[in-house]
């Protein structure tokens, strides 16, 4: 279960194939999760995850989404419960499946199979079918996938997600086949990017490989592949630039995207000084947009393209600062070494998931997507890490204790001991 359960997450099963959403998949799914879950007893106590302030200050930002829409009544505070309570129980039922690092392994796997199904998914649209529809665009050409990842720039976040792992995943397993199918996932994250024309995305792309490239390798030969980076960014970067123009139809070019962008965050910033506390409500930018600032008529209805500001205009200050605390501790939190005799797959997930996070922020910065899985499946796996750090270094301090002293001690009890074994 510790490998269905996220593939089905990102898989999407009720909307890829419309006739099994009468079905509840999902909520089956995790209802079987959840049992399983106590089959087997945890490495640590089950509580451990659950008070890890990065999970705590996660689930503070989530309470306060329900309640920024207070003004709306019961109806809308219940509305925003419905929408926000799947984020919650995915995490919760994770970091139940995660016992020890075996599990942790298969979940990371099911992950990647399930993100990889979405990756490759986009691909065949862009090739094959014209690129994905929404709306009043029909064919535009560009990856985009189904579901919360129909978008180009929200198809690009998966691709974020999980480019690292497949990198450190390969680094630790032996098997050829495994290795060749991380490999060629890694070229179809590239290769979606390109295809989603997502300017947002390739450059997040190039900053996610200057990280590997700097955080995941090691040595002085990470220093050569420096400026083989460089050229295939540059090419990539104008690459996209160019094709993307081509691509959009009317004038909307680089410089108007940039134009709509300070429009909707000026919009934001008069949102959160009328409304500090808890903004205007969870997903309401769009709906609110038009009575703030001057946006232009045909960007009416749009997100404010910036996750940070979508908050701060959706929930106010009471909701940025458990979204700012859970990202500070959980950076802080990837920074701490497992010990030496731990598995090597804690220090890959340590990494990945550090790489991940770091340019997953970086593409929050220009697009807003604050309900994407990608942060909550980040969280789940961080403190799962830490719980199982804090095992293995518990382990290692107990053997410590129990080896026996150097007979070469100073103790005079030592002293006693040597003098019995000279006689």
């Amino acid at each position: 279960m510790e490998f269905l359960y996220p593939l089905l997450t990102f898989l999407q099963p009720g909307i890829l194939w419309s006739t099994l959403a009468e079905y509840r998949i999902m909520q089956i799914a995790s209802l079987l999760a959840f049992v399983a879950a106590f089959t087997r007893p945890a490495l640590y106590p089950r509580t451990k995850p659950f008070t890890n302030l990065v999970f705590v200050w996660l689930c503070c930002f989530l309470f306060v989404q329900v309640i920024s829409v207070y003004y709306g009544g019961l109806d809308a505070v219940f509305e925003e419960f419905s929408f926000w309570l799947p984020f919650f129980m995915f995490m919760v039922v994770s970091v139940l499946l995660i016992r020890d690092d075996v599990a942790l392994k298969r979940y990371i796997w099911g992950m990647s199979w399930g993100c990889l199904f979405v990756v490759c998914y986009g691909i065949y649209m862009a090739i094959f079918e014209g690129g994905y529809s929404e709306g009043t665009y029909e064919n535009t050409g560009r990856a985009g996938a189904y579901g919360m990842y129909l978008n180009h720039n929200d198809y690009t976040f998966i691709v974020i997600q999980i480019l690292p792992f497949l990198f450190t995943l390969r680094r630790i397993e032996t098997g050829f086949f495994r290795r060749l199918i991380l490999l060629l996932g890694m070229l179809a994250c590239v290769l979606g990017v390109l295809l989603s024309l997502s300017r947002g995305g390739i450059l997040a792309l190039v900053l996610e490989f200057t990280l590997i490239l700097f955080i995941a390798m090691k040595g002085k030969r990470r220093f050569l592949w420096l400026p083989v980076l460089a050229v295939m960014a540059v090419v990539a970067v104008a690459y996209l630039w160019k094709a993307r123009a081509e691509n959009q139809p009317g004038d909307y070019d680089a410089k108007a995207a940039e134009s709509s962008r300070f429009e909707f965050w000026e919009s934001g910033f008069l949102m959160l000084e009328k409304h500090p506390l808890l903004g205007v409500g969870s997903r309401r930018f769009a709906e609110y947009s038009r009575f703030y600032g001057e946006v232009t008529s045909f960007r009416i209805g749009r997100n404010s393209h910036n996750t940070y500001i979508e908050i701060l205009a959706g929930s106010g200050i009471l909701g940025f600062v458990p979204f700012a605390l859970f990202v500070y501790l959980l950076v802080k939190e990837m920074y701490r070494r497992p010990p030496t005799h731990a598995p090597p797959l804690l220090n890959a997930v340590r990494v990945a998931t550090l790489i991940s996070f770091y340019s997953l922020l970086f593409r929050a910065f220009l697009d807003a997507k604050m309900y994407d899985w990608s942060f909550y499946t980040l969280c789940v796996i961080a403190v799962s890490y830490s719980a199982l750090r804090q095992h293995y270094c518990t382990l290692q301090d107990k053997d410590r204790k129990t080896k026996l002293p150097d007979i070469n001690g100073t103790l005079p009890v030592h002293r006693k001991l040597n003098d019995a074994i000279a006689a």
